[in-house]
């Protein structure tokens, strides 16, 4: 699942903590020949004023000895030669002492060293950004979310001083905070809180279009309301698609749940009525709409859910889609949420879903919370949308 933008995020990560581990290795390479050249310097140093330091004469004890021949004295002029050639040695000697006066540069790689801390900066992550921005929406992130996100990870990267050993864990902490606050609205709500909250009958009308898998979410959700003790009724609300009605009615069977129906080509919006007629005389919880799949364009099949909206007046319009939607999806839900006004949204198929962006820029690219996420054929493969749980797959 998302292996796709995994790798994406990944590289960039690696991108990042790479170049500046290798700035490091470099940075400390030079410093220790600094601090090589510098000891060698002193060591030279040292031996050469050893060298010209005569050791002191030990005192010796004056002793009587018998008179003996007095030795050669030096001539003057062979003295003062050997002092001078002594001073010029000397000299020499002085003027080849090392100077040591490291440079600014050399000052701030010492200190790196010595602090532990690397900085990131502009010329370190600007092409990465712009590189993770084109693979963002090759992933299937919307355009306008990809560039947000880059732009907030440039903004909590340039100029930050990080441990070195900290820097990928720094690296990913800002990825996970950036990618949440692309996942999330701010009105993310729990269908199963708010149903418990609200009146009897609770009805939920399910919208989409074709093949999105709108028939065996609500399959879904019915088993996963009866599992936390709701009863449910279900309306067949499609009478347009051939096969519509047999299908969700071997899932009723299957879950034990009455099903409310009517003769293809009926009135989508009594069937709604009907159903929601017999929650409130069987004391029914929950009521769960299915509808025809449409596409936005068509006039005549909007219409049609408009009246169902109006007649009925649902406590909750779910969007129901495929997370290989992609950017189309994004464009369908603006549009279901112009023409209808929706709640929420519901990801179906994620396990086939091997990019992953539909994931982190539907809620904001549409301004509708992602509610619930479907991950396979089974009434269980559906989960409450946390978006922790995705960020953890991306980048663990």
């Amino acid at each position: 699942m998302f292996d796709f933008l995994k790798k994406k995020i990944t590289n960039f990560v690696s991108s990042i903590t790479g170049k500046k581990e290798e700035q490091e290795e470099t940075e400390e390479k030079v410093s220790e020949k600094i601090v090589e050249e510098k000891k060698e310097g002193q060591l030279e140093i040292q031996a050469q004023q050893v060298q010209e330091v005569e050791p002191p004469q030990p005192a010796q004890t004056p002793q009587i000895q018998p008179q003996a021949p007095q030795p050669e004295r030096l001539s003057q002029p062979q003295t003062v030669k050997q002092t001078i050639k002594k001073e010029r040695k000397t000299e020499e000697k002085k003027e080849q002492k090392p100077s040591i006066k490291p440079s600014l540069s050399v000052t701030t790689i010492l200190k790196s060293v010595i602090t532990g801390e690397v900085e990131i900066k502009e010329s370190d992550v600007a092409a990465m950004l712009d590189s993770l921005e084109l693979e963002l929406i090759e992933a299937d992130v919307g355009i306008e979310i990809a560039s947000s996100i880059t732009n907030e990870l440039r903004n909590r990267l340039i100029g930050k001083k990080v441990a070195r050993n900290k820097l990928n864990e720094f690296v990913k902490e800002q990825i996970r905070e950036v990618l949440h606050e692309a996942m999330t609205t701010g009105s993310e709500f729990s269908i199963l809180e708010r149903i418990k909250k609200s009146e009897k009958p609770f009805k939920i009308v399910f919208l989409g279009i074709n093949g999105s898998g709108k028939t065996t979410t609500i399959a879904k959700i019915a088993a996963l309301l009866k599992q936390n003790g709701l009863n449910v009724v279900l309306a067949a609300a499609d009478t347009f698609r051939a096969a519509a009605i047999e299908q969700l009615e071997a899932h009723s069977n299957k879950l034990g749940v009455k099903m409310i129906k009517k003769e293809y080509g009926s009135d989508p919006a009594s069937v709604a009525f009907d159903a929601i007629n017999y929650a409130k005389a069987h004391n029914i919880d929950v009521v769960l709409i299915d509808t025809a799949g449409r596409q936005e364009t068509n006039v005549n099949l909007m219409n049609e859910l408009k009246k169902i909206n109006r007649v009925i007046k649902p406590d909750l319009k779910i969007y129901v889609g495929e997370s290989i939607g992609g950017n189309a999806l994004l464009e369908q839900v603006k549009m279901f949420n112009t023409e209808i006004g929706i709640d929420g949204i519901i990801l179906t198929k994620l396990d086939c879903d091997a990019k992953g962006g539909t994931v982190i820029s539907a809620a904001r690219a549409t301004n509708s919370p992602i509610l619930m996420i479907g991950t396979g054929q089974k009434y269980e493969d559906i989960e409450e949308f946390e978006p922790k749980k995705i960020i953890d797959r991306l980048l663990d």
